[in-house]
């Protein structure tokens, strides 16, 4: 599993609604902006990936989207 982070104003309806769907189609787990995350190994993992520059770079929405979508 891939970690993605995006940082939403709760407020936006159209954010909510895109974060609500990813939800749906890849069990996202969605953090409030005030709740604590304590890190797994995996995420750790990750943080290290982005590091050492070895992330994915989507040029738009829609590469994003068939990046996510397979």
């Amino acid at each position: 599993m891939e970690t993605i982070t995006i940082k939403y104003n709760p407020a936006d309806a159209l954010a909510l609604s895109a974060i609500q769907l990813l939800q749906r189609i890849k069990s996202i787990k969605v953090v409030k902006p005030n709740e604590e995350i304590v890190p797994n190994d995996e995420t750790l993992k990750a943080v290290e990936d982005i590091k050492k520059g070895k992330v994915y770079h989507a040029k738009n929405t829609e590469e994003l989207f068939q990046q996510i979508l397979g």
